[in-house]
């Protein structure tokens, strides 16, 4: 709980302190056009599943940091988020204001093909309120949008604490015609001047979450993508690569979800306190009730604290609260709107209550839920190591 020193007096107001959050104009929103108006979804496309290449790991050896390496949870200090401009644009647009007028210090770090696209994108985000002070690009070519997307978190790099600096985790995209996505950790490397290591696992990196006390979780899909690797295996690379303790969990059907990522009913919200999604017996033969039970039952076990957000599938597509972010001051969460209003309203108390000293910002997800993925999905925390225990969510 943040509190307040009034003049030379010690007097503390027990109120946490909020943050205020430009809106944009919902006009100026409906505007907003893409790049590429057919954007790839976040699970194999059509065309990725007609002419499917399985991925490969690389013929290089590879190493893993020298020194004890740490991962940092979403939840403590991060200098900002990395994003990818072209998809999506008006939904990019909306978190950019709220992030860089919302929070005290947070950037955004734009991935954009080349000089014509960032003037457009610095025209728009700045048309809409963004504080372009805080808004920095990275350009890496992209000359066909089949080889590269919006999905961030699921093809950058995971940073880490790397003897007292920023390093990068670079695993293979498990959307192996996405050569461009696959490519970028190497170019945010040299970009940044942090070292990059290659960890032998095909991965989709939202497929994942950790904790600060070295607890992380991921589904059993990267066990099925990475044939010939044992579990015990994989937990052994994360606890070298990331000094992590990877607990393996069963996934929810593809029929249900196609991407299998644990970041569609998990969210780490702070120490020992966790979101999980809540689903009716009857869903997807009742696996995702199964599973985010037995799990909210695991972590409570353990001594997690846990809430609940409804999750749902509807017309072909997983709704989901988890799939949110949470940066410094704020956490953005997804507003799908129309007969989904109370659901909504639900999950934004639910947040309220978990979160009181973050503001709490519903994004318009309803035109991105359907290509399999939300909010978190677009975007990859860039760790702060200087303040990385201010965000702690300790009240």
């Amino acid at each position: 709980m943040r509190c307040i020193l009034v003049g030379l007096l010690l007097i503390v107001a027990c109120q946490p302190v909020l943050a205020t959050v430009k809106q944009v104009d919902p006009a100026y929103l409906a505007s907003i056009r893409d790049d590429n108006p057919n954007p790839l979804p976040r699970g194999f496309s059509a065309e990725e599943l007609l002419n499917h290449v399985a991925p490969r790991i690389p013929d290089h050896v590879l190493a893993p940091p020298p020194g004890t390496a740490r991962a940092q949870a979403e939840y403590e200090g991060n200098q900002g988020l990395m994003v990818r401009w072209g998809s999506f644009n008006s939904l990019l647009t909306e978190m950019t204001v709220a992030i860089t007028t919302g929070d005290r210090s947070a950037r955004m770090y734009v991935v954009v093909t080349g000089t014509s696209q960032q003037n457009s994108a610095a025209s728009t985000l700045a048309g809409a309120g963004a504080n372009m002070d805080r808004v920095g690009f990275i350009t890496q070519p992209c000359s066909n949008s089949s080889q590269c997307s919006v999905w961030m978190r699921d093809y950058g790099p995971r940073f880490i604490e790397d003897s007292g600096r920023l390093g990068m985790i670079d695993h293979v995209y498990n959307r192996p015609q996405r050569i461009v996505d696959d490519a970028y950790p190497d170019v945010a490397s040299a970009v940044r001047g942090e070292p990059n290591y290659d960890i032998p696992l095909i991965h989709g990196g939202g497929n994942f979450h950790l904790f600060r006390n070295r607890d992380a979780f991921m589904t059993r899909l990267i066990v099925n993508e990475n044939p010939g690797v044992s579990e015990q295996q994989i937990r052994d690379y994360y606890a070298v690569y990331q000094g992590l303790d990877v607990t393996l969990t069963d996934p929810f059907p593809s029929s249900y979800d196609s991407t299998q990522h644990i970041d569609m009913w998990m969210l780490p919200l702070a120490d020992n306190t966790v979101l999980i999604g809540q689903y009716a017996a009857g869903e997807g033969g009742g696996v995702p009730k199964s599973v985010t039970d037995a799990v909210a039952s695991q972590m409570q076990a353990r001594g997690y604290t846990v809430y609940r957000t409804p999750g749902w599938r509807a017309g072909g597509a997983h709704y989901t609260y988890t799939n949110a972010v949470l940066l410094n001051d704020l956490a953005l969460i997804c507003r799908f709107g129309g007969s989904y209003a109370a659901q909504d309203a639900q999950a934004l108390a639910t947040f309220q209550t978990a979160l009181p000293d973050r503001t709490i910002v519903p994004v318009d997800c309803s035109g991105i839920i359907g290509s399999a993925g939300a909010i978190h999905c677009i975007v990859m925390h860039v760790p702060d190591l200087l303040f990385r225990d201010e965000f702690e969510g300790v009240e």
